[in-house]
């Protein structure tokens, strides 16, 4: 007999979606583009200096102790924990794939027609996986994606799915529509309608749940 435990994992996901408070210096670079590349950089970073300390910290327990029996060892063994938390985050960046720069100012320059803030690098992850979304408009319950290295329809359904988990547990239900293809993408925002007051905000949670689904 199978179990339907759809409203535990709803409740987990939410939990966990919750606990995840970016600090003040992620907050300020989120939804900005070549978000993704920096924090590559940064993790490849952190995994070569965490490698190093450990090994040096091993060799000194040896050369020095003559022994591994040392707290220098268990130290070594903290320390990997960060280290295999550090490589999983770089890995996971390197599934991402930002904008190239000619379509970045393609991109751009659609947001200065429109007038319509675009967000860029947004990973989402869930327990089936991860999405990524180069580019995207939040606006007046509005959340137009470009993704134009999805040709595929099912893949775009995919993420369509992934991006839908904004709307859980919410009253205010967005309207999604993901496509490959930039005139696409400027046709959809320019149909859409001038935000009241109150959208503004609303718009503003949007972004913030969007940014909370991934890392």
């Amino acid at each position: 007999m199978k179990i339907d435990n759809s409203t535990y994992k709803a409740i987990k996901k939410d939990k966990k979606r919750k606990n995840r408070k970016p600090s003040r210096f992620e907050m300020s670079e989120l939804g900005s583009y070549g978000r993704i590349r920096k924090k590559r950089n940064i993790k490849l970073v952190m995994v070569i200096f965490l490698l190093l300390l450990i090994l040096a910290d091993v060799l000194f327990s040896i050369i020095v102790f003559h022994t591994r029996k040392t707290w220098f060892i268990i130290i070594a063994c903290v320390m990997s924990i960060p280290f295999a938390r550090n490589i999983i985050d770089f890995v996971m960046c390197l599934r991402c794939k930002s904008l190239d720069n000619d379509t970045y100012k393609a991109v751009n320059e659609v947001s200065d027609e429109t007038g319509r803030k675009i967000i860029y690098d947004l990973p989402i992850t869930d327990e089936d996986g991860l999405i990524f979304v180069p580019a995207a408009c939040v606006y007046n319950n509005n959340i137009i994606a470009f993704t134009p290295d999805e040709k595929d329809a099912k893949k775009r359904e995919k993420i369509k799915k992934y991006i839908n988990m904004v709307n859980d547990s919410d009253d205010r239900q967005c309207r999604i529509f993901v496509t490959d293809n930039l005139n696409t993408f400027k046709k959809e925002i320019s149909r859409i309608k001038d935000s009241e007051g109150a959208s503004d905000r609303d718009d503003e949670l949007t972004m913030d749940r969007l940014y909370s689904l991934g890392f």
